[in-house]
């Protein structure tokens, strides 16, 4: 393996020696081969190794000696090998007639034939690694590889395929050599050895370790050539980045409107659409009240999906071809409609599958779901609350060890939901549609609908009407005025006897949650999720947002601003909150708050949440705040979320925390976190800080972290804010927040103080949601602290994995992972 190559962090350093070692066995069993076959050749009085095969073997050696290799062992080491092979010439041209008595013509033209042979495989030779090592389109690269100043370029896999074919061609014509002769002169068990030692240690074992020990780096030509999707490998070439920033990594939330405008551009729907919309009966709005699924229900969607399948044959063929002849994941047919899903094959098993269940009352199985994620263990029947006080859990990551994670097939438990409403930054539809199977499941998806600050709800739901995907419905919250991302990521799961609510920092996206397109890649990117299950009401009925906790009475106010509508919130209210008191739910609002609400939003919100949970009475606090996206930062906001965190308001008099940078840390990633990563840069680009936010006086650098997971080799999409102080009587306390708010105005609200001494209105750019945890009081007395000490972050065992190394490492110099505008 190249010394060049930069090792992602989930790779031993280790791997330059062991390669050392096979590459050195390798090389040494090679020469003496060589040597061997020289000395045989002068003994038998023939030549060893047939023609063709020492042409290519001798132009590889000078190909990669004089162009390609950048290390000067190497070079000696072919040289080496160019001296030997002169000898083997010698006793090809001297003993060559002897060999070819049957041809004379051949024998006596031996050494004008083998020169001739020479010179087509190294012009052969010559053009295939030019090919293969062109800067600017380079054959299969990969992140952390480097030839010659340039990143991605991968030479390692160019001597991999060319010495492995020059073995191949030495070993079939010296087989095909010793049938045409009819014996074994030139030869014996002593080159044979030394030669399968070689080719055993320097290709098989050498590259075999590093394709075992980093796979990504090493296997995707393999996999393209035996057929597999591109998909299954990282696609790191920059032409194959823009679906993978669509498909694979999401879009950050600071300077949304234009992070959304390029991932929006990249999927630009360039294929036609119908000329008349469908009929408003097809598209008309499902019931999605209803939260059971008794025969009634069957009648009605037996109905419409005949209806559908009706019109569906009445329908012509009116889509259009793209004007060019690229295809953007994005393009919508009459057969493939909104974000992809098959109408006419999902209607027609929809059919069957209902009719079925008209002659048969018994439940019916769930369909086979295609999940690269491990297979959630069988539910029990009837309700099991499996989260009745609420749960932090870490994201499933592919090929990492178990821990405190949870899978998004253990998340969703679809067998048991009836309705999912759903909302997020970004949607991958077809897996989805896998996961939440839409004729199973009734559907809500609250979706962002401002594209470079135009309104496209119009576009996105005659897309969806288009499709006519059964048993949902798309809504999108107000975006009005300075609103420019909904940003806000929940789920509300109901089933027939529990709702399960999941707030995770992660899109709804199979990277997100960790999952690959192959059985060999790890994951790249890891998020965390709170998630909690409410049993039903005891009187089956609708409750009272008055008499709800602040959870509930939160939440359900955030639903309202959201207008998802009173089916929804009504049935949110037929659950029992009791066990919800211990929590809070943390929203930001988007819009101008002039004044405080019955349930203030953005920074007031949470410095709410923190008095109603009684943690304002504060001596000493001290943050951690992990984010994937920092904005513009500076003192002033900073003091913002130190005074929210111990439950006090802003005003003129505390508007600037002295030495606040003291108590403050945040985790982002350097640059070199990034560029060693599993993933790589391509798949940071949901991790975003501007060079001109960044560059600003006013920036705390200082409070800057390292963001290493505790996973080697992970990038992060955590929203974690740790919080650890003392209480005024000395009792230490503890609690976090996870959700969807990034370090931001856009996120909390912007807010300043007037020239009349008053604190102006709130602006909030973004919907954002999240949840404050606290950790027990049993937990925090078994910590043994010094005097005015705050708990150490082991304190948050038990209530929620810490993802990161703490503490982290300070910049020193280093600079952050920089992307986004300016």
């Amino acid at each position: 393996m190249s010394r060049n190559s930069l090792l992602p962090p989930h790779v031993d350093p280790s791997i330059f020696q062991v390669c050392d070692v096979l590459l050195g066995i390798g090389g040494l069993g090679y020469t003496v081969c060589y040597v061997l076959i020289a000395r045989q050749s002068i003994r038998d009085k023939t030549y060893t190794m047939p023609l063709f095969a020492l042409a290519f073997n001798f132009a590889w050696e000078i190909v990669f000696a004089a162009f390609v290799t950048e290390e000067a062992g190497s070079r000696a080491i072919f040289g080496l090998w160019m001296l030997i092979d002169l000898a083997l010439v010698y006793t090809t041209v001297k003993y060559g007639a002897t060999e070819w008595k049957h041809a004379p013509v051949v024998g006596r033209n031996i050494g004008k034939i083998f020169f001739v042979m020479l010179v087509w495989c190294w012009l052969g030779l010559y053009a295939i690694s030019a090919w293969w090592l062109d800067p600017e389109n380079p054959v299969n690269p990969k992140v952390g590889k480097i030839y010659r100043g340039t990143k991605g370029v991968d030479v390692n896999e160019l001597g991999f395929w060319t010495s492995l074919v020059g073995q191949v061609v030495l070993s079939i014509m010296s087989l095909a050599q010793i049938v045409v002769r009819g014996s074994s002169r030139g030869s014996s068990y002593s080159i044979w050895a030394t030669r399968f030692i070689g080719s055993l240690a320097g290709l098989n074992m050498n590259f075999g370790y590093c394709w075992w020990t980093a796979p990504r780096a090493h296997v995707k030509r393999v996999k393209a050539n035996m057929g597999l999707p591109p998909e299954s490998c990282l696609p790191l070439h920059p032409r194959n980045i823009d679906k993978f920033l669509v498909n694979e990594c999401t879009m950050s939330s600071d300077d949304e409107d234009l992070k959304l405008a390029m991932a929006m551009s990249l999927q630009e729907d360039t294929a036609g659409t119908t000329e008349n919309p469908p009929a408003s009966g097809i598209v008309e709005a499902i019931d999605l009240s209803s939260d059971t699924d008794d025969e009634e229900d069957v009648d009605e969607d037996l109905r419409r999906a005949i209806a559908l399948s009706m019109q569906e044959d009445e329908k012509p063929n009116v889509a259009q071809q793209p004007a060019s002849g690229t295809i953007t994941p994005a393009t919508v047919s009459t057969a493939s409609g909104f974000m992809g899903i098959d109408r006419k094959a999902m209607e027609q098993e929809r059919l069957a599958r209902l009719g079925k269940r008209k002659r048969n009352a018994s439940p019916e199985r769930p369909s086979k779901q295609v999940t690269r994620s491990p297979p959630a263990s069988a539910p029990s029947k009837g309700p099991i609350l499996q989260y009745p006080k609420g749960v932090i859990k870490r994201t499933f990551a592919s090929k990492y060890p178990r821990t405190n994670d949870i899978t998004i097939d253990e998340l969703l438990e679809a067998p048991h939901v009836n309705i999912a409403v759903i909302c997020s930054y970004q949607y991958d539809s077809s897996w989805m549609y896998e996961k939440l199977d839409p004729t199973k499941v009734k559907q809500i998806w609250l979706m962002y609908a401002k594209f470079r600050g135009e309104d496209i709800r119009e576009k996105l739901l005659q897309e969806w009407a288009e499709s006519r995907v059964p048993n949902m419905r798309l809504h999108f919250p107000p975006m009005d005025g300075m609103i420019v991302s909904m940003h806000s990521k929940f789920m509300l799961l109901f089933g027939k006897e529990k709702l399960r609510i999941a707030i995770p920092t992660a899109n709804m996206t199979p990277t997100d949650w960790g999952e690959v397109g192959n059985d060999w890649q790890p994951g790249v990117m890891e998020n965390s999720v709170f998630l909690i299950d409410l049993p039903r009401r005891s009187d089956d009925g609708v409750g009272k947002v008055e008499d709800l906790p602040p959870f509930g009475r939160d939440l359900v106010f955030f639903l309202k601003a959201q207008e998802v509508g009173s089916k929804v919130t009504d049935g949110v209210l037929k659950f029992d909150f009791a066990d919800t008191k211990h929590l809070a739910f943390v929203h930001s609002i988007g819009g101008s708050h002039k004044e405080e609400s019955e349930r203030p939003t953005g920074l007031p919100g949470l410095a709410n949440a923190v008095r109603e949970l009684q943690y304002d009475d504060v001596e000493h606090l001290e943050l951690d705040y992990a984010a994937s996206s920092l904005g513009a930062i500076n003192d002033t906001f900073l003091s913002r979320i130190y005074l929210a965190a111990r439950g006090k308001s802003f005003t003129k008099d505390n508007a600037v925390v002295p030495d606040v940078r003291d108590h403050i840390r945040i985790y982002f990633p350097t640059n070199d976190t990034v560029e060693k990563s599993t993933g790589g840069p391509d798949c940071a680009n949901i991790i975003s800080l501007s060079r001109k936010y960044y560059n600003a006086s006013t920036f705390p650098k200082e409070c800057l972290r390292d963001y290493v997971s505790t996973r080697r080799g992970m990038l992060s999409h955590n929203k974690l804010l740790f919080a650890r102080g003392r209480r005024t009587n000395g009792k230490p306390f503890a609690w976090v927040y996870v959700g969807s708010a990034n370090i931001s105005e856009s996120a909390w609200g912007g807010q300043k103080v007037l020239k009349s001494g008053k604190v102006g209105a709130l602006s909030v750019r973004n919907w954002e949601c999240g949840v404050m945890v606290p950790v027990p009081d049993d937990k925090l007395e078994q910590v043994d602290l010094k005097a005015d000490a705050v708990p150490p972050m082991s304190v948050f065992e038990g209530t929620v994995e810490v993802p990161f190394h703490f503490p982290g490492a300070k910049y020193e110099g280093r600079r952050p992972w920089l992307f986004g505008p300016g």
